[in-house]
């Protein structure tokens, strides 16, 4: 909602940690986007914190992955790596 586009009527209320907005607006984007009306009033006290470590350098495109794919793909390693024992 802060960053996405056409959302320029969207702001953050640094003292109550939430995102902020006139009803109109709110009320035009929940339209469009059902599932964000639980956000109206809710607070998000570690945005900052959380904005800085994920805001930046994400991955995105066909070769994108989550942190799932790579435990699934270290896990998927590890077993072929792993010495049979009947092998000596």
């Amino acid at each position: 909602m802060l960053r996405g586009k056409d959302n320029s009527d969207f702001g953050w209320d640094e003292h109550r940690q939430m995102v902020v907005a006139e009803d109109a607006m709110w009320n035009s984007y929940i339209s469009s986007y059902k599932e964000t009306g639980q956000f109206r009033h809710r607070n998000f006290y570690y945005y900052d914190q959380l904005s800085f470590i994920y805001a930046k350098d994400r991955a995105i495109g066909k070769d994108a992955q989550t942190t799932t794919d790579i435990v699934e793909k270290i896990d998927v390693e590890d077993v072929s790596n792993t010495k049979n024992p009947k092998e000596g």
